[in-house]
């Protein structure tokens, strides 16, 4: 019988950005899943936070980009190590706090369960803020300070944005309605080139006035 060592697997990650299991046990002669799984706690791995946590890739600092995030076709992992520990992260770092359609940009997932999760067990904080909510740091002093920026962001944004028009909205609908799993990036980049522009402000907005998040993948507006 072969032996069986971490160092085969290390030797796997090295040659394969992501694998999955059945690869692990082919290169350790048919290991069994509680073989591999042993061996795996000597090795510097981290698993997909989407697919089900069914890809695994090496643990390389270099990697990941200054969020903490690294993907491959359409494989997303983050040096957290799963989705709950990434989410709070990028939430008590941000300056602003964040909103769950902030975070579904980032990760590219679902958050609304996840974000629910935490603030019912107090890890996260919330609040309702022009409409939106914004999940915060669970300190009240940090959370105070993300809310102040948060609203002097807004301010900014009423400012600088000219009022979204009847016939913006209606082409943002449109987009939707072709297209309906986009997300505001999504939209905007179908909308480069229409005269007059049509930014990703303008997006968010009409994202923002009539609950559009999710819409296409509930078959409705999310209830955040």
């Amino acid at each position: 019988m072969s032996v069986r060592s971490a160092q085969q697997l290390e030797k796997l990650f090295n040659v394969k950005p992501v694998i999955v299991l059945k690869e692990m046990q082919k290169a350790l002669d048919s290991a069994s899943r509680a073989t591999i799984f042993r061996l795996l706690v000597k090795v510097s791995y981290c698993r997909s936070y989407n697919r089900n946590g069914m890809y695994y890739t090496k643990h390389d600092q270099t990697r990941y980009d200054k969020h903490g995030l690294f993907s491959y076709k359409g494989i997303h992992f983050s040096r957290d190590g799963n989705l709950a520990a990434t989410v709070a992260r990028l939430i008590r770092e941000a300056s602003l706090g964040h909103t769950q359609r902030e975070l579904q940009e980032l990760l590219q997932v679902r958050v609304q369960t996840c974000l629910l999760t935490m603030v019912h067990n107090k890890q996260l904080a919330r609040c309702k803020l022009s409409g939106q909510f914004i999940y915060l740091h669970p300190d009240s002093e940090i959370r105070m300070e993300q809310l102040t920026k948060r609203r002097e962001l807004f301010e900014q944004r009423r400012f600088e944005l000219k009022e979204v028009t009847d016939a913006v909205v209606i082409q943002v609908l449109l987009i939707l309605i072709r297209y309906p799993s986009s997300r505001t990036g999504d939209v905007a980049r179908r909308l480069k080139g229409h005269s007059p522009p049509i930014t990703i402000q303008h997006v968010r907005v009409v994202f923002d006035r009539y609950n559009l998040d999710d819409v296409g993948e509930k078959g409705g507006p999310s209830r955040r």
